[in-house]
């Protein structure tokens, strides 16, 4: 019961660290640059980097394909909204994330019988073939390469009242409220027994089948969970930028999202959100910086390799691992403490 306690306050204290965090990065953003739309940006993109933390740095399945789901969360998303078919922001996002993650669950049922390499080309390929359909056979819905323009501003009818986000600052907190939704929920999945399972299946498939659990079953249901993330991102994405981009299903995006879950530590949850910040704000700073603009993907392409190389485990996980390290270090240097004088004592005649 203790030990249990103990967890129970050290999980809010991570999620009020959190929660304190995003009331206040808009504010501090500035100091070094940043401005609120380029935070709601980082922030939708962490969300999605939970989806893609959880099969890959909690599960160890590396998904070349998560911008399908990106893509149709949105452009479901964007479609319901910019039609007027519905006028409920959340209502509009509850159906891109459902329709994802249905997509989600078939395209894992199928890839998911493979493994390793096999496994990440089979998603890769579905996300390709995502690609097409949303420029040419399904163009009329999604807008083909011009995308979907014209979506409203979000609208939240809460019964009493109908709040109308208008501002900036005020999309930020919208987008933020539901980023710590996704970020909290994350949390209770790593920390239940599934999400034991889970890192049982990252450590030893086999050894996890053996001991009884349904490895297949598992991977699905983590796989459709991320789908999900990725799907209420993307009608983020259309919402926040009142257009819904047509390269939200391009590979390219699939990679990026990746790229910041390493940087910013797999297997941490907040590792996404803060791989997230750096790309997102170098990319920006670079491209406007005198000179250097041309060769911005260079330069972020050689600072990635130099941290993947300096931290194993990303940002987030080397500062953990530090942390770590110097509890354990100054716990023994106490416990060395004590038993000193009760050797002392011991020798005394």
């Amino acid at each position: 019961m203790m030990l249990r306690a103990i967890g129970d306050r050290s999980t809010w204290r991570v999620e009020l660290a959190v929660a304190v965090f995003l009331i206040a990065f808009p504010w501090v953003f500035p100091i070094i640059g940043g401005y609120a739309n380029l935070a709601t940006r980082i922030l939708i993109l962490g969300l999605f980097g939970i989806g893609m933390d959880l099969i890959f740095g909690y599960t160890g399945m590396l998904s070349f394909g998560q911008a399908a789901f990106y893509g149709t969360g949105g452009f479901v998303t964007a479609y319901l909204l910019s039609t007027g078919m519905l006028h409920n922001t959340l209502g509009a996002l509850a159906a891109g994330t459902i329709a994802a993650a249905c997509c989600g669950m078939i395209i894992g049922y199928l890839c998911l019988r493979q493994s390793g390499v096999y496994f990440a080309m089979l998603t890769l390929a579905f996300g390709e073939v995502f690609y097409f359909l949303e420029n040419s056979p399904l163009a009329k819905w999604t807008g083909g390469e011009n995308g979907l323009p014209g979506l409203p501003k979000p609208v939240i009818p809460l019964g009493f009242t109908t709040l109308h986000v208008q501002s900036n600052l005020a999309l930020y907190y919208f987008v933020a409220i539901l980023f710590f939704v996704g970020y909290w929920v994350a949390r209770r999945i790593v920390r239940s027994p599934m999400g034991a399972v889970l890192r049982a299946i990252l450590e030893n498939p086999a050894r996890a089948a053996a001991v009884g659990h349904n490895v297949p079953k598992y991977k699905l249901a983590v796989f459709t969970i991320a789908a999900a993330y990725a799907g209420i991102a993307g009608g983020l994405l259309g919402i926040f930028q009142g257009y819904m981009p047509p390269d939200a299903f391009s590979i390219d995006q699939s990679g990026e999202i990746i790229i910041m879950t390493i940087i910013g530590g797999a297997g941490t949850l907040i590792g996404p959100l803060v791989g997230a910040g750096l790309w997102s704000y170098l990319r920006e700073a670079l491209q406007n910086l005198h000179g250097v603009g041309a060769f911005w993907k260079l330069i972020l392409g050689l600072l990635f390799i130099v941290l993947v190389t300096l931290f194993r485990r990303g940002i987030t996980g080397g500062i953990t691992d530090s942390i770590g390290l110097f509890r354990v270090r100054r716990r023994t240097a106490a416990a060395h403490v004590e038993e000193a004088p009760a050797v002392s004592g011991e020798v005394q005649p």
